[in-house]
């Protein structure tokens, strides 16, 4: 199952003076999340060793995302809490991207899509997501219980 994949974004109101790559920022975002939280198949730490530079931060998430996944998030690439949790936090009967997308928009202050693949490529980006995903994981967890 796919959650998202690069396709997905820039054949739509993709913005023309931007590399195709931001359409994956967001993907790589929270793939580089859920690695640093264990939610990661445990394949991938054998598949390329970008995956330690990743785990270090020394490689983003969008970067790993673009030159190792061919630019998609799916089931295959986490364990199984990893996918429960990615589907409930992708559920959307309308969009497909739930509170994962409110939760970035709110986490880095956007207030339109096309601020949404305007997103750098930054750590302190990455910072600021990790925090709302980390608060949305952990009140999902939760309830849970």
């Amino acid at each position: 199952m796919t959650y998202d994949h690069i396709a997905f974004h820039y054949t739509n109101d993709f913005p023309d003076d931007l590399a195709q790559e931001n359409a994956v920022h967001h993907i790589g975002f929270y793939f580089a999340w859920a690695v640093s939280q264990g939610l990661h198949n445990p394949e991938w730490a054998q598949a390329t060793p970008d995956f330690a530079k990743l785990q270090k931060g020394e490689l983003s998430g969008p970067k790993f995302v673009m030159a190792h996944m061919g630019g998609e998030l799916s089931d295959d690439d986490f364990n199984e809490l990893g996918n429960r949790f990615t589907r409930f936090y992708y559920e959307d009967e309308e969009e497909g991207y739930g509170l994962f997308i409110e939760d970035y928009f709110n986490a880095l202050g956007l207030e339109s899509e096309d601020d949404f693949y305007r997103t750098e490529d930054t750590a302190e980006n990455q910072a600021k997501l990790n925090r709302a995903f980390q608060t949305g994981f952990d009140t999902w967890l939760s309830r849970l219980k």
